[in-house]
């Protein structure tokens, strides 16, 4: 079989009733060499039925892996793992793609210049909500070639955004943490992969989204907690991020590096050794424990599953 140009990754958790949405907005794609990868996250609403059923029609190269539930950072890893397209684009299970999406962020691609796609990891898009409103921020330039620590840092770009990038180079850089059953950050990926690798970034909406009910964006501290460890070596990466990064932001760094230390139970001779500047991690260290007590006191349900290791 002809490997796709493009694989639709979607990982997805009890979101049968969701999923039409996007299986019908990639039957209206006016790109069709696509395969449509769905990692179930040890669904419990039939969406294994659901799923089969529609890979069995025909209408889509369809192809499907259930796993038990461990959280989105594994479902993607395991689909970028099956994918056979040169791209990826990771759509969720309660998003959509505008119908010309994949034509036209394969578009911008192919007007970087040759000699310089391989510093590129690939080309990201705007989101909309259904009204139509652009979710974060438009770029300040299109395109804008960046990578996506500058983005954050120096742009001060913020909102979910759509990619379509190099698979080869999301197996460079996996998630980590597998080992934790939670909620893993997308933005410790995003880091590392700014130390190699710049995007295109085009004002272009190529996605809907309408968050959910008890979603990860509606949970999203409760889920960083769930997953301190993980969350810890993202605030110490960004602390030690070989990238300009605001001042301000740099020493929030520091504080939730501390606050995210503690919910993971390491101790503070560990947390001093660890950290790229003895003097700031000893000058947040207040903050940072005084925000791990306000979590205690406003999110005890999750720091107690945190402890307990539920």
């Amino acid at each position: 079989m002809t490997a796709p140009a493009i694989t639709v990754l979607t990982p997805a958790y009890n979101r049968a009733h969701t999923l039409g949405r996007v299986r019908a907005s990639l039957l209206a794609q006016t790109f069709q060499d696509f395969e449509w990868v769905v990692v179930d996250d040890g669904s419990e609403d039939g969406t294994e039925t659901l799923i089969r059923s529609w890979a069995e029609s025909g209408e889509l190269v369809v192809r499907y892996r259930r796993q038990p539930n461990g959280g989105r950072h594994v479902a993607v890893n395991r689909g970028v793992e099956m994918a056979r397209g040169a791209f990826t684009t990771i759509v969720d299970s309660d998003d959509w793609l505008v119908p010309n999406a994949l034509e036209r962020l394969l578009h911008h691609w192919n007007g970087i210049p040759a000699d310089e796609k391989s510093s590129f990891s690939g080309v990201v898009g705007l989101c909309a909500y259904k009204n139509g409103d652009i979710v974060g921020d438009l770029y300040p330039t299109d395109p804008l070639d960046c990578d996506p620590a500058e983005l954050r840092y120096a742009y001060a770009v913020t909102g979910d955004k759509q990619s379509l990038l190099r698979t080869d180079a999301l197996r460079e850089f996996p998630f980590p943490f597998e080992d934790i059953r939670g909620y893993v950050t997308e933005s410790i990926v995003w880091n590392r992969m700014a130390l190699k690798y710049r995007e295109r970034h085009v004002n272009e909406v190529v996605k809907i989204v309408e968050y959910q009910e008890g979603g990860i964006s509606s949970r999203a501290l409760e889920l960083l907690i769930g997953a301190a460890p993980a969350t810890r070596q993202f605030h110490l990466e960004e602390a030690s991020l070989q990238r300009p990064v605001p001042l301000g932001r740099r020493l929030r760094s520091y504080a939730n590096y501390v606050r995210f230390s503690l919910h993971a139970r390491t101790g503070l001779v560990e947390q001093a050794t660890a950290a790229p500047s003895k003097a700031k991690w000893l000058a947040l260290a207040p903050l940072g424990f005084g925000l791990y007590l306000r979590d205690r006191r406003r999110h005890p349900d999750a720091v107690s599953v945190r402890r307990t290791g539920l």
